[in-house]
């Protein structure tokens, strides 16, 4: 929600390049389908400021940032840099379980509010928190959609009218998606750039209601092979990192891949960030009649990956970053610094690292 800040800020407010309600359409566009909210509205700011070639550039400014330290953070963990400061990762894993809690909390309270979404997030936790799998996910997620669109037809809600020019070429970049999805879900790879290609792939397609979402995704299709220890000290600095959370694949590319790391996190972003384009040309073409049909579907959707963060939340982060008293008051003061003062992601990272440093210092880790 910052980005999307900061793109009205520059684009609407200071340049006066859109209309408030042109960029809200964005926006809403954006929120109402799976991918990178964050990343698809600087996509489609760039396409309406210079065609496709504006969308491919904005995509990479927007990306390149974060996706090149996180392909460092990676170089650093394999080359046994992170290993040695044993306090560095204990740091980022509190901050993950602050921000992690403080997310959980705000969808929970803006996506939950229907009792019958609670009850399903509450389910979708505790199955996720017995069978931690990536098909587990990807049945609730449909579950949760067919049964929106039921309850839809059954509340007599619009149906939704095609109003383009453009439907078979939108519904061949949906089409794109859900064949990449069935491939990834039929041909499962264990390692290498399959599983690399097919783990952010499926993730990235599948990500409903915000970044963090992406989390408890990746968590099931990459560990293991990678070490929980890795997966979450990766997810706290991309905390620190500017640009879209989405780039904790650069990271994740890059440990997956040990015999070219970097090839490995140029791949895996990619992957990642195909799906939510792919959708955002797809709902762009088909035109904005979608957003009444598709949110009055969503809403179990929506529930399903609250559910979903929550059990994360407890296995591994809870479990793996509080592991004594020390971290025990760790994790209060990151709790304390995110949920009650609600601070900024890099404020957290900042003062857990120099907390724990100072812990690390007096001999007490």
């Amino acid at each position: 929600m910052a980005h999307i800040a900061i793109f009205r800020r520059r684009f609407v407010e200071k340049e006066g390049l859109l209309t408030d309600a042109e960029y809200a359409s964005l926006v809403a566009l954006c929120q109402v389908i799976p991918g990178p909210a964050s990343s698809q509205v600087g996509m489609a700011l760039g396409y309406r400021l210079g065609g496709l070639l504006g969308a491919l550039l904005a995509w990479f400014a927007f990306t390149l940032p974060s996706a090149v330290l996180m392909g460092i953070g990676a170089y650093l963990w394999l080359s046994g840099e992170f290993v040695e400061l044993g306090w560095v990762i204990v740091a980022l894993k509190l901050v993950a379980l602050g921000i992690v809690t403080q997310a959980v909390i705000g969808m929970w309270q803006s996506l939950c509010v229907e009792h019958s979404a609670k009850v399903i997030a509450l389910i979708a936790a505790v199955l996720f928190y017995i069978e931690p799998t990536a098909w587990v996910q990807l049945g609730m997620i449909a579950a949760a959609l067919v049964a929106g669109d039921i309850k839809a037809r059954q509340a007599a809600l619009e149906s939704f009218e095609v109003k383009t020019q453009s439907l078979s070429l939108g519904l061949g970049c949906v089409a794109v998606v859900v064949i990449g999805v069935a491939l990834s879900a039929l041909l499962p790879g264990e390692s290498g750039l399959w599983h690399i290609i097919s783990g952010h792939f499926v993730s990235g397609a599948l990500v409903f209601g915000g970044g963090h979402v992406v989390l408890p995704l990746l968590q099931a299709e990459f560990v293991p092979p990678l070490s929980e220890a890795g997966f979450l000290a990766g997810y706290g600095l991309a905390q620190a990192m500017p640009g879209p959370l989405f780039t904790l694949a650069s990271y994740l590319g890059g440990l997956s891949w040990t015999e070219a790391p970097w090839l490995g996190a140029l791949v895996a972003t990619l992957a990642i960030f195909i799906p939510g384009a792919l959708l955002l040309a797809g709902a762009a073409l088909v035109g904005h009649s979608l957003l009444p049909w598709l949110k009055a579907r969503i809403l179990w959707v929506n529930a399903v990956v609250v559910g979903l963060l929550a059990s994360v939340l407890v296995n591994p982060i809870f479990t793996e970053s509080v592991t004594s008293e020390v971290t025990t008051g760790l994790g209060m003061l990151s709790l304390l610094i995110a949920v009650v003062l609600k601070r900024s992601p890099l404020e957290l990272v900042g003062i857990m690292v120099i907390a724990t440093f100072g812990v690390a210092q007096m001999g007490w880790l």
